[in-house]
Protein backbone atom coordinates (compact mmCIF):
# COMPACT_ATOMS: atom_id res chain seq x y z
CA UNK A 1 0.00 0.00 0.00
CA UNK A 2 1.32 3.46 -0.97
CA UNK A 3 1.98 6.00 1.56
CA UNK A 4 0.20 9.31 1.18
CA UNK A 5 2.61 11.85 -0.16
CA UNK A 6 4.08 14.24 2.83
CA UNK A 7 2.77 17.36 1.91
CA UNK A 8 -0.70 15.90 2.19
CA UNK A 9 0.30 14.39 5.50
CA UNK A 10 0.88 18.04 6.57
CA UNK A 11 -2.33 19.34 5.57
CA UNK A 12 -4.78 16.67 7.43
CA UNK A 13 -2.73 16.96 10.57
CA UNK A 14 -3.21 20.74 10.18
CA UNK A 15 -7.53 19.95 9.98
CA UNK A 16 -6.95 17.21 12.68
CA UNK A 17 -5.64 19.68 15.04
CA UNK A 18 -7.99 22.74 13.87
CA UNK A 19 -11.00 20.44 14.45
CA UNK A 20 -9.59 19.09 18.13
CA UNK A 21 -9.41 22.90 18.81
CA UNK A 22 -12.84 23.79 17.80
CA UNK A 23 -14.00 20.29 19.88
CA UNK A 24 -12.47 20.91 22.71
CA UNK A 25 -15.00 23.98 23.29
CA UNK A 26 -18.05 22.26 22.91
CA UNK A 27 -17.00 18.58 24.62
CA UNK A 28 -18.32 18.71 28.15
CA UNK A 29 -21.66 20.16 26.75
CA UNK A 30 -21.91 17.22 24.40
CA UNK A 31 -20.79 14.58 26.54
CA UNK A 32 -23.50 15.40 29.13
CA UNK A 33 -25.96 15.60 26.68
CA UNK A 34 -25.15 12.17 25.38
CA UNK A 35 -24.75 11.24 28.92
CA UNK A 36 -28.29 12.36 29.87
CA UNK A 37 -29.61 10.51 26.50
CA UNK A 38 -28.45 7.55 28.10
CA UNK A 39 -29.89 7.33 31.07
CA UNK A 40 -33.10 8.20 30.03
CA UNK A 41 -33.02 4.55 28.54
CA UNK A 42 -35.22 2.21 30.52
CA UNK A 43 -31.84 0.20 30.41
CA UNK A 44 -30.38 2.52 32.96
CA UNK A 45 -33.45 2.97 35.04
CA UNK A 46 -32.40 3.91 38.90
CA UNK A 47 -33.92 1.64 40.88
CA UNK A 48 -34.27 0.71 44.54
CA UNK A 49 -31.30 -1.93 45.48
CA UNK A 50 -32.35 -5.63 46.22
CA UNK A 51 -34.03 -6.31 49.88
CA UNK A 52 -33.74 -9.47 50.52
CA UNK A 53 -34.77 -8.71 53.92
CA UNK A 54 -38.13 -7.16 53.07
CA UNK A 55 -41.13 -7.64 54.79
CA UNK A 56 -44.35 -7.92 52.72
CA UNK A 57 -45.10 -9.08 49.32
CA UNK A 58 -47.91 -8.12 47.73
CA UNK A 59 -49.29 -10.71 44.72
CA UNK A 60 -49.43 -8.97 41.49
CA UNK A 61 -50.94 -10.78 38.22
CA UNK A 62 -48.90 -9.90 35.21
CA UNK A 63 -51.98 -10.79 32.73
CA UNK A 64 -53.60 -7.41 34.45
CA UNK A 65 -51.01 -5.04 33.54
CA UNK A 66 -50.07 -6.17 29.57
CA UNK A 67 -51.01 -4.43 26.77
CA UNK A 68 -54.06 -5.82 25.16
CA UNK A 69 -52.77 -8.47 22.13
CA UNK A 70 -53.78 -7.61 18.09
CA UNK A 71 -55.43 -10.93 17.15
CA UNK A 72 -53.12 -10.83 13.79
CA UNK A 73 -49.79 -10.65 15.54
CA UNK A 74 -50.85 -12.92 17.79
CA UNK A 75 -51.67 -15.35 14.84
CA UNK A 76 -48.31 -14.14 13.28
CA UNK A 77 -46.60 -15.40 16.58
CA UNK A 78 -48.05 -18.36 17.13
CA UNK A 79 -47.31 -19.53 13.38
CA UNK A 80 -43.53 -18.69 14.37
CA UNK A 81 -43.96 -20.61 17.48
CA UNK A 82 -45.38 -23.66 14.55
CA UNK A 83 -42.53 -23.36 12.41
CA UNK A 84 -39.88 -23.58 15.28
CA UNK A 85 -41.09 -27.08 15.45
CA UNK A 86 -38.54 -29.17 17.99
CA UNK A 87 -39.84 -32.11 16.04
CA UNK A 88 -37.45 -30.56 13.06
CA UNK A 89 -33.93 -30.74 13.14
CA UNK A 90 -32.69 -26.64 13.86
CA UNK A 91 -30.88 -26.34 11.38
CA UNK A 92 -34.22 -27.39 8.94
CA UNK A 93 -36.22 -25.28 10.24
CA UNK A 94 -37.28 -21.58 8.62
CA UNK A 95 -35.48 -19.61 11.19
CA UNK A 96 -35.54 -16.28 8.08
CA UNK A 97 -39.12 -16.38 8.17
CA UNK A 98 -39.65 -17.12 12.11
CA UNK A 99 -37.74 -13.80 12.84
CA UNK A 100 -40.15 -12.34 9.84
CA UNK A 101 -43.01 -13.27 12.18
CA UNK A 102 -41.99 -12.09 15.40
CA UNK A 103 -40.69 -9.02 14.14
CA UNK A 104 -44.13 -8.31 12.16
CA UNK A 105 -46.14 -9.41 15.77
CA UNK A 106 -43.48 -7.31 17.58
CA UNK A 107 -44.33 -4.17 15.49
CA UNK A 108 -48.28 -4.70 16.76
CA UNK A 109 -46.51 -4.71 20.39
CA UNK A 110 -46.90 -8.01 21.15
CA UNK A 111 -45.03 -7.95 23.90
CA UNK A 112 -44.40 -11.91 24.00
CA UNK A 113 -43.14 -11.65 20.21
CA UNK A 114 -40.54 -8.78 21.58
CA UNK A 115 -38.82 -11.31 23.78
CA UNK A 116 -38.98 -13.89 21.92
CA UNK A 117 -37.35 -11.72 19.00
CA UNK A 118 -35.15 -10.90 21.08
CA UNK A 119 -33.86 -14.07 22.43
CA UNK A 120 -33.52 -15.44 19.04
CA UNK A 121 -31.02 -12.02 18.02
CA UNK A 122 -28.68 -12.96 20.58
CA UNK A 123 -28.96 -16.74 19.87
CA UNK A 124 -26.57 -18.51 17.81
CA UNK A 125 -28.97 -20.11 15.08
CA UNK A 126 -28.47 -19.26 11.31
CA UNK A 127 -30.37 -15.61 11.43
CA UNK A 128 -30.12 -12.67 9.23
CA UNK A 129 -29.79 -9.97 12.39
CA UNK A 130 -27.61 -10.67 14.91
CA UNK A 131 -27.10 -7.23 16.80
CA UNK A 132 -27.13 -7.53 20.73
CA UNK A 133 -28.06 -3.70 20.43
CA UNK A 134 -31.05 -4.45 18.56
CA UNK A 135 -32.06 -7.11 21.03
CA UNK A 136 -31.96 -5.18 24.07
CA UNK A 137 -33.96 -2.15 21.89
CA UNK A 138 -36.25 -4.82 21.65
CA UNK A 139 -37.07 -5.91 25.25
CA UNK A 140 -36.45 -1.68 26.07
CA UNK A 141 -40.15 -1.31 23.82
CA UNK A 142 -41.50 -3.84 25.98
CA UNK A 143 -40.66 -2.41 29.11
CA UNK A 144 -41.84 1.19 27.93
CA UNK A 145 -45.27 -0.93 27.60
CA UNK A 146 -45.30 -2.16 31.09
CA UNK A 147 -44.37 -5.35 30.37
CA UNK A 148 -42.66 -7.16 34.08
CA UNK A 149 -41.19 -9.83 32.31
CA UNK A 150 -39.45 -7.49 30.04
CA UNK A 151 -38.10 -5.92 32.96
CA UNK A 152 -36.82 -9.77 34.37
CA UNK A 153 -35.56 -9.80 31.19
CA UNK A 154 -33.63 -7.00 31.15
CA UNK A 155 -32.29 -8.11 34.80
CA UNK A 156 -30.79 -10.72 32.95
CA UNK A 157 -28.92 -8.68 30.52
CA UNK A 158 -27.39 -6.68 33.50
CA UNK A 159 -26.23 -9.93 35.20
CA UNK A 160 -24.75 -11.19 32.08
CA UNK A 161 -22.40 -7.94 31.42
CA UNK A 162 -24.45 -6.95 28.27
CA UNK A 163 -25.30 -3.91 29.71
CA UNK A 164 -22.10 -1.09 30.15
CA UNK A 165 -21.99 -1.24 33.76
CA UNK A 166 -24.14 -4.24 34.33
CA UNK A 167 -23.72 -6.46 37.06
CA UNK A 168 -25.58 -8.55 40.10
CA UNK A 169 -26.21 -5.49 42.28
CA UNK A 170 -27.93 -3.93 39.40
CA UNK A 171 -29.24 -7.49 38.09
CA UNK A 172 -31.23 -8.03 41.30
CA UNK A 173 -32.64 -4.33 41.50
CA UNK A 174 -34.39 -5.32 38.18
CA UNK A 175 -35.26 -8.54 39.14
CA UNK A 176 -37.35 -7.04 42.47
CA UNK A 177 -39.28 -4.38 39.70
CA UNK A 178 -40.38 -6.70 38.04
CA UNK A 179 -41.48 -9.56 41.04
CA UNK A 180 -43.40 -6.48 42.21
CA UNK A 181 -44.76 -5.42 38.81
CA UNK A 182 -46.02 -9.38 38.34
CA UNK A 183 -43.72 -10.97 36.50
CA UNK A 184 -43.82 -14.90 37.57
CA UNK A 185 -40.66 -15.52 35.85
CA UNK A 186 -39.12 -12.64 38.15
CA UNK A 187 -40.88 -14.52 41.21
CA UNK A 188 -39.72 -17.72 41.02
CA UNK A 189 -36.26 -16.80 40.91
CA UNK A 190 -36.35 -14.30 43.68
CA UNK A 191 -38.80 -16.32 45.80
CA UNK A 192 -36.68 -19.52 45.94
CA UNK A 193 -33.10 -17.43 46.44
CA UNK A 194 -34.99 -15.90 49.68
CA UNK A 195 -36.85 -18.91 51.05
CA UNK A 196 -33.39 -20.54 52.75
CA UNK A 197 -33.24 -21.44 56.14
CA UNK A 198 -30.56 -18.53 56.60
CA UNK A 199 -28.37 -16.22 55.22
CA UNK A 200 -25.52 -16.81 52.40
CA UNK A 201 -25.08 -13.69 50.41
CA UNK A 202 -22.37 -15.83 48.92
CA UNK A 203 -24.60 -18.81 47.72
CA UNK A 204 -26.88 -16.20 46.48
CA UNK A 205 -29.86 -16.88 48.98
CA UNK A 206 -31.62 -15.43 52.27
CA UNK A 207 -33.89 -16.75 54.97
CA UNK A 208 -37.07 -14.61 54.01
CA UNK A 209 -39.42 -17.53 53.89
CA UNK A 210 -42.43 -15.60 54.44
CA UNK A 211 -41.84 -13.18 51.64
CA UNK A 212 -39.76 -16.46 49.14
CA UNK A 213 -42.82 -18.71 49.60
CA UNK A 214 -45.46 -15.98 48.77
CA UNK A 215 -43.68 -14.53 45.30
CA UNK A 216 -43.42 -18.77 44.44
CA UNK A 217 -47.05 -19.02 45.37
CA UNK A 218 -48.18 -15.64 43.24
CA UNK A 219 -45.85 -17.08 40.08
CA UNK A 220 -47.65 -20.78 40.61
CA UNK A 221 -51.10 -19.08 40.56
CA UNK A 222 -50.29 -17.89 37.06
CA UNK A 223 -49.11 -20.77 35.53
CA UNK A 224 -45.47 -20.99 36.65
CA UNK A 225 -44.66 -24.69 36.48
CA UNK A 226 -40.50 -23.90 37.30
CA UNK A 227 -42.39 -22.24 40.40
CA UNK A 228 -44.16 -25.01 41.40
CA UNK A 229 -41.12 -27.21 41.87
CA UNK A 230 -39.28 -25.06 43.63
CA UNK A 231 -42.68 -24.69 45.87
CA UNK A 232 -42.95 -28.39 46.32
CA UNK A 233 -38.79 -27.93 48.02
CA UNK A 234 -40.21 -25.65 50.54
CA UNK A 235 -43.64 -27.44 51.60
CA UNK A 236 -41.75 -30.39 52.30
CA UNK A 237 -39.43 -29.38 54.62
CA UNK A 238 -41.34 -30.14 57.79
CA UNK A 239 -41.10 -33.78 56.92
CA UNK A 240 -44.70 -34.89 58.21
CA UNK A 241 -46.92 -36.84 56.42
CA UNK A 242 -49.33 -33.75 55.43
CA UNK A 243 -46.01 -31.91 54.38
CA UNK A 244 -45.36 -34.66 51.85
CA UNK A 245 -48.75 -34.56 50.42
CA UNK A 246 -48.89 -31.05 50.22
CA UNK A 247 -45.68 -31.28 48.05
CA UNK A 248 -46.89 -34.13 46.00
CA UNK A 249 -49.88 -32.15 44.75
CA UNK A 250 -48.25 -29.13 43.85
CA UNK A 251 -45.89 -30.69 42.17
CA UNK A 252 -48.06 -32.70 40.19
CA UNK A 253 -49.96 -29.66 39.41
CA UNK A 254 -47.05 -28.59 38.06
CA UNK A 255 -46.51 -31.28 35.75
CA UNK A 256 -50.03 -30.28 34.13
CA UNK A 257 -48.45 -26.25 33.77
CA UNK A 258 -45.64 -28.01 31.82
CA UNK A 259 -43.04 -28.22 34.18
CA UNK A 260 -40.54 -31.29 32.89
CA UNK A 261 -38.60 -30.21 36.31
CA UNK A 262 -41.86 -31.00 38.34
CA UNK A 263 -42.00 -34.53 36.47
CA UNK A 264 -38.62 -35.72 36.89
CA UNK A 265 -38.94 -34.73 40.82
CA UNK A 266 -41.81 -36.92 41.22
CA UNK A 267 -40.49 -39.65 38.97
CA UNK A 268 -37.26 -39.35 41.50
CA UNK A 269 -39.44 -39.24 44.36
CA UNK A 270 -41.76 -42.16 43.48
CA UNK A 271 -38.54 -44.57 42.50
CA UNK A 272 -37.93 -44.34 46.03
CA UNK A 273 -35.40 -41.79 46.42
CA UNK A 274 -34.22 -40.91 50.25
CA UNK A 275 -36.86 -43.65 51.00
CA UNK A 276 -34.18 -44.80 53.81
CA UNK A 277 -33.93 -41.70 55.43
CA UNK A 278 -37.22 -40.88 55.39
CA UNK A 279 -37.50 -37.83 53.90
CA UNK A 280 -39.47 -39.47 50.73
CA UNK A 281 -42.40 -37.58 49.56
CA UNK A 282 -44.37 -41.14 48.62
CA UNK A 283 -43.33 -43.82 51.72
CA UNK A 284 -43.01 -46.36 49.39
CA UNK A 285 -41.79 -47.36 45.81
CA UNK A 286 -44.28 -46.69 42.73
CA UNK A 287 -42.65 -48.19 39.60
CA UNK A 288 -45.69 -47.68 37.09
CA UNK A 289 -45.97 -44.29 38.51
CA UNK A 290 -42.16 -43.36 38.33
CA UNK A 291 -42.05 -44.63 34.60
CA UNK A 292 -44.94 -42.50 33.20
CA UNK A 293 -43.89 -39.44 35.19
CA UNK A 294 -40.57 -39.90 33.59
CA UNK A 295 -41.84 -40.14 30.07
CA UNK A 296 -43.74 -37.43 30.43
CA UNK A 297 -40.74 -35.51 32.08
CA UNK A 298 -38.81 -36.15 28.63
CA UNK A 299 -41.67 -34.76 26.47
CA UNK A 300 -41.98 -31.58 28.54
CA UNK A 301 -38.47 -31.05 28.73
CA UNK A 302 -38.63 -31.22 24.50
CA UNK A 303 -41.38 -29.05 24.51
CA UNK A 304 -39.60 -26.66 26.76
CA UNK A 305 -42.44 -25.66 28.56
CA UNK A 306 -44.81 -25.39 25.74
CA UNK A 307 -46.74 -28.02 26.12
CA UNK A 308 -49.65 -28.45 28.93
CA UNK A 309 -51.25 -31.48 30.50
CA UNK A 310 -54.54 -30.26 31.72
CA UNK A 311 -56.08 -33.98 31.80
CA UNK A 312 -53.10 -35.53 33.72
CA UNK A 313 -55.49 -36.78 36.16
CA UNK A 314 -56.82 -39.49 33.41
CA UNK A 315 -53.66 -41.11 32.81
CA UNK A 316 -51.26 -40.45 35.54
CA UNK A 317 -53.50 -39.78 39.02
CA UNK A 318 -51.96 -38.88 42.74
CA UNK A 319 -52.63 -42.44 44.65
CA UNK A 320 -54.65 -43.42 46.27
CA UNK A 321 -56.02 -43.76 42.72
CA UNK A 322 -55.01 -46.70 40.85
CA UNK A 323 -53.58 -46.08 37.78
CA UNK A 324 -55.31 -46.42 34.63
CA UNK A 325 -54.80 -49.12 31.87
CA UNK A 326 -52.05 -47.48 29.73
CA UNK A 327 -50.24 -49.77 26.10
CA UNK A 328 -46.64 -48.47 27.31
CA UNK A 329 -46.78 -46.00 24.24
CA UNK A 330 -45.27 -42.74 25.11
CA UNK A 331 -47.44 -40.86 22.44
CA UNK A 332 -50.21 -42.16 23.83
CA UNK A 333 -49.73 -41.19 27.75
CA UNK A 334 -49.14 -37.83 26.00
CA UNK A 335 -52.09 -37.37 23.82
CA UNK A 336 -54.14 -38.65 27.31
CA UNK A 337 -53.31 -35.45 29.01
CA UNK A 338 -52.77 -33.33 26.82
CA UNK A 339 -55.51 -30.30 26.67
CA UNK A 340 -58.56 -31.31 23.86
CA UNK A 341 -61.09 -29.12 21.31
CA UNK A 342 -63.61 -29.88 19.35
CA UNK A 343 -63.31 -30.02 15.54
CA UNK A 344 -63.93 -27.29 13.43
CA UNK A 345 -67.46 -26.14 12.86
CA UNK A 346 -68.38 -27.17 9.30
CA UNK A 347 -68.42 -24.71 6.89
CA UNK A 348 -71.85 -23.95 5.20
CA UNK A 349 -72.56 -26.25 2.44
CA UNK A 350 -73.72 -23.00 0.00
CA UNK A 351 -71.98 -20.18 -0.40
CA UNK A 352 -73.76 -17.56 -0.74
CA UNK A 353 -73.83 -15.87 -4.62
CA UNK A 354 -74.66 -12.59 -6.39
CA UNK A 355 -74.60 -9.72 -4.63
CA UNK A 356 -74.79 -11.04 -1.15
CA UNK A 357 -71.20 -13.48 -2.08
CA UNK A 358 -68.79 -12.03 0.63
CA UNK A 359 -65.05 -14.01 0.26
CA UNK A 360 -64.30 -16.58 2.25
CA UNK A 361 -62.61 -14.71 5.42
CA UNK A 362 -63.99 -10.96 5.22
CA UNK A 363 -66.98 -9.60 6.34
CA UNK A 364 -68.85 -6.38 6.63
CA UNK A 365 -69.83 -4.07 9.71
CA UNK A 366 -72.38 -5.47 12.06
CA UNK A 367 -75.72 -3.37 11.66
CA UNK A 368 -75.49 -1.98 14.79
CA UNK A 369 -72.33 0.23 13.20
CA UNK A 370 -74.12 1.27 9.70
CA UNK A 371 -72.72 4.31 9.80
CA UNK A 372 -76.05 5.43 7.48
CA UNK A 373 -79.03 4.52 5.74
CA UNK A 374 -80.84 5.92 2.33
CA UNK A 375 -84.24 5.26 1.33
CA UNK A 376 -84.23 2.80 -2.25
CA UNK A 377 -85.72 4.98 -4.32
CA UNK A 378 -81.65 7.00 -4.63
CA UNK A 379 -79.05 5.64 -6.69
CA UNK A 380 -76.51 3.84 -4.86
CA UNK A 381 -74.52 6.86 -3.11
CA UNK A 382 -71.43 4.44 -2.30
CA UNK A 383 -69.82 1.63 -3.36
CA UNK A 384 -70.28 -1.69 -0.80
CA UNK A 385 -72.37 -4.09 1.17
CA UNK A 386 -76.35 -2.64 1.99
CA UNK A 387 -78.32 -4.36 4.16
CA UNK A 388 -82.52 -3.67 3.07
CA UNK A 389 -84.68 -3.25 6.21
CA UNK A 390 -88.06 -1.32 6.79
CA UNK A 391 -90.39 -0.08 9.75
CA UNK A 392 -91.26 2.53 11.13
CA UNK A 393 -88.57 5.19 11.49
CA UNK A 394 -88.51 5.69 15.17
CA UNK A 395 -87.94 2.05 15.24
CA UNK A 396 -84.07 0.71 16.55
CA UNK A 397 -82.04 -0.50 13.25
CA UNK A 398 -81.41 -3.73 14.95
CA UNK A 399 -85.24 -3.91 15.57
CA UNK A 400 -85.80 -3.22 11.55
CA UNK A 401 -87.35 -6.15 9.50
CA UNK A 402 -85.79 -7.56 6.41
CA UNK A 403 -86.82 -6.14 3.02
CA UNK A 404 -85.01 -8.37 1.41
CA UNK A 405 -82.75 -11.02 2.57
CA UNK A 406 -80.69 -11.53 5.71
CA UNK A 407 -77.67 -10.89 4.14
CA UNK A 408 -76.03 -7.68 3.10
CA UNK A 409 -76.04 -6.75 -0.94
CA UNK A 410 -73.06 -5.56 -2.87
CA UNK A 411 -73.51 -2.66 -5.00
CA UNK A 412 -71.52 -0.29 -6.94
CA UNK A 413 -71.86 3.63 -6.34
CA UNK A 414 -74.50 4.84 -9.00
CA UNK A 415 -76.12 1.63 -9.43
CA UNK A 416 -80.58 1.32 -8.67
CA UNK A 417 -80.92 -0.94 -5.41
CA UNK A 418 -83.64 -3.65 -6.56
CA UNK A 419 -87.13 -3.71 -5.50
CA UNK A 420 -88.16 -6.12 -2.54
CA UNK A 421 -89.90 -9.10 -3.49
CA UNK A 422 -92.82 -7.27 -1.25
CA UNK A 423 -95.30 -6.10 -3.55
CA UNK A 424 -97.02 -4.06 -1.11
CA UNK A 425 -93.32 -2.40 0.19
CA UNK A 426 -92.60 0.81 -2.40
CA UNK A 427 -89.35 1.60 -2.50
CA UNK A 428 -89.21 4.86 -0.78
CA UNK A 429 -90.51 2.35 2.33
CA UNK A 430 -86.94 0.35 2.38
CA UNK A 431 -84.15 1.43 4.33
CA UNK A 432 -80.96 0.80 2.85
CA UNK A 433 -78.29 0.70 5.71
CA UNK A 434 -74.41 0.90 4.68
CA UNK A 435 -72.27 -1.74 6.09
CA UNK A 436 -69.21 -0.90 4.55
CA UNK A 437 -66.83 -2.72 1.93
CA UNK A 438 -65.56 -6.31 2.45
CA UNK A 439 -62.33 -6.46 4.74
CA UNK A 440 -60.39 -8.87 5.63
CA UNK A 441 -61.89 -10.15 9.42
CA UNK A 442 -58.89 -10.57 12.12
CA UNK A 443 -57.96 -14.25 12.76
CA UNK A 444 -60.76 -16.05 14.78
CA UNK A 445 -60.70 -18.21 17.80
CA UNK A 446 -60.26 -21.38 15.58
CA UNK A 447 -57.54 -20.35 13.62
CA UNK A 448 -55.31 -20.50 16.87
CA UNK A 449 -56.86 -24.05 17.60
CA UNK A 450 -56.07 -25.19 13.83
CA UNK A 451 -52.42 -24.12 14.53
CA UNK A 452 -52.11 -25.53 18.37
CA UNK A 453 -53.74 -29.18 17.24
CA UNK A 454 -51.13 -28.73 13.95
CA UNK A 455 -48.24 -28.55 16.88
CA UNK A 456 -49.47 -31.56 18.68
CA UNK A 457 -50.40 -29.05 21.89
CA UNK A 458 -53.75 -30.01 21.38
CA UNK A 459 -56.04 -33.04 20.72
CA UNK A 460 -59.63 -32.91 18.86
CA UNK A 461 -62.30 -35.14 20.10
CA UNK A 462 -65.61 -34.80 19.43
CA UNK A 463 -68.05 -33.80 21.67
CA UNK A 464 -71.36 -34.82 22.40
CA UNK A 465 -74.38 -32.78 20.39
CA UNK A 466 -75.69 -31.21 23.95
CA UNK A 467 -72.84 -31.32 26.21
CA UNK A 468 -74.30 -31.24 29.45
CA UNK A 469 -73.88 -27.65 31.31
CA UNK A 470 -73.18 -26.84 35.39
CA UNK A 471 -72.24 -23.97 37.37
CA UNK A 472 -68.56 -24.04 38.83
CA UNK A 473 -70.05 -24.39 42.65
CA UNK A 474 -72.02 -27.96 41.16
CA UNK A 475 -70.91 -31.45 41.42
CA UNK A 476 -70.24 -32.64 38.29
CA UNK A 477 -72.98 -34.76 36.92
CA UNK A 478 -70.68 -36.60 34.41
CA UNK A 479 -67.39 -38.06 34.38
CA UNK A 480 -65.40 -36.37 31.52
CA UNK A 481 -62.93 -33.93 30.12
CA UNK A 482 -64.96 -30.30 30.73
CA UNK A 483 -64.18 -26.91 30.01
CA UNK A 484 -64.72 -23.62 31.61
CA UNK A 485 -66.07 -20.53 31.10
CA UNK A 486 -66.12 -17.20 32.51
CA UNK A 487 -68.24 -14.35 31.51
CA UNK A 488 -66.66 -11.31 29.52
CA UNK A 489 -68.41 -8.68 32.25
CA UNK A 490 -66.19 -10.33 35.36
CA UNK A 491 -63.61 -8.44 36.22
CA UNK A 492 -60.84 -11.21 36.41
CA UNK A 493 -62.14 -12.62 32.87
CA UNK A 494 -59.19 -11.17 30.91
CA UNK A 495 -56.64 -13.90 33.09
Amino acid sequence: MKSLPRPLLFILAAGLLLGLAVWGGCTTPLISRLTAQMSDLPRYTKLPLFDPHRKTFTCVYQAQHVPPIDPQADLWYEQALALNDPNIWFEKRDWTKIQQLYVQAAERNHWKAMLNLASLILSSYPIPEHDPEVAIRWVERAMKLGVPDAWDRMGTYHQGGLIKGGDATSAYAFFQKAADMGSPEAMTFLGYKMAGTYDDPEGEFWGNLSVGTAMLECAFAQGDGDAAEKLGYIYARPNTPEAKLRSLRVQHEGVKLGSAECAKSLSVEFNGFDLTNGTNLVGHIDKARAERYGKIGDALEFWQGRLKLPNLDKVLPLPPASLPKWDGNEQTLIDAAKAVTPPPKPQPQAALQGREHIPQGYGVLPLAQSPYAVRGDQPVPESGYWLALYGPSATAKTQLAFARGKFPERYRAGERFEPSPFNWLTPEQVQWHFVGDARQLPPQREDHLALKVQMSLLRQVSLAKSPPLCNGIDRCPQTGIWEAHIGDDHPLAAL
